[in-house]
């Protein structure tokens, strides 16, 4: 075998083991055999080949056919909680935020053509938005989207396009989008990515002289999102960043905004 084939083979089997670890969620804490071929849609001779690699990594741990998360996660769970999870005060911050308005308050962060939500703080109604931390997001729609779009080259927007369901023309609205956030500092959408549901953003960051950039979003059911209530939201969230600036101003690096942190280091 070349050693390209052989980069394809090792590629295409760690894609396969991290298939069967996403496979694991509340539905299925616990995988078997076949849960974890019919969910990834892998042969069951390869499935179970990397299940017990998996095992021996300590990764899975593996008992009468069953597979649950292994003790090594443990420690790749506490590293991933001291990179993402908020300082106490911050979270704080985003807490009050969602109290005030009762909607569910977001951060997220730009991953390559996507954002991925790195806290929250879900709002006090009955009927709300709900977006689990560590979601990833399409950036081709949605208020915290068009705020991520802005902190970008616009060579960046075409692939961002292409990954819409409206293809390359749809640049055209992201430019329109990035000049409203300049013009506006604040971002709005409403029904652009799920019916019914609107946001409203405002950036966050960068601190401490460092580059990232993450944005702060209020989302929820689009009938309480009228003109006045928007406005009172970005005066809420304005006010959240101000709280963010303090806390971060009075903060030692090791004890800054979680991946910000790890990423300007």
């Amino acid at each position: 075998m070349e050693a390209s084939d052989a980069d394809r083979s090792g590629v295409r089997s760690v894609r396969r083991a991290l298939d069967i670890l996403s496979a694991l969620d509340a539905e299925h804490p616990v995988l078997t055999l076949k849960d974890s071929a019919r969910l990834t849609g892998l042969p069951k001779t390869t499935a179970l080949r990397l299940l017990q690699t998996l095992e021996a990594a300590g990764i899975l741990w593996g008992g009468e056919g069953h597979y649950a998360p292994g003790p090594a996660l443990l420690r790749l769970a506490r590293f991933a909680s001291d990179a993402w999870l908020l300082p106490p005060a911050a979270q704080g911050i985003i807490a009050h935020a969602a109290e005030k308005t009762g909607e569910t308050v977001n951060i997220y962060v730009r991953k390559g053509i996507r954002r991925v939500c790195i806290a929250q703080a879900q709002g006090s109604h009955s009927l709300r938005h709900v977006v689990r931390v560590g979601d990833e997001l399409p950036l081709w729609a949605g208020a915290s989207a068009k705020i991520l779009l802005a902190t970008v080259d616009e060579s960046f927007w075409s692939a961002v396009a292409e990954d819409s369901p409206y293809g390359p023309a749809h640049v055209e609205r992201i430019a329109e989008w990035v000049e409203g956030v300049k013009r506006n500092g604040w971002a709005v959408s409403h029904a652009e990515r799920d019916d019914l549901v609107s946001a409203v953003s405002v950036s966050l960051g960068p601190f401490g002289g460092g580059s990232v950039v993450l944005a702060l979003s209020i989302s929820g059911p689009t009938t309480r999102f009228g003109e006045e209530r928007v406005e009172q939201f970005v005066e809420i969230l304005r006010d959240s960043v101000k709280a963010f600036e303090d806390v971060m101003a009075g903060s030692t690096k090791d004890e800054a905004l979680g991946i910000t942190r790890l990423l300007e280091r």
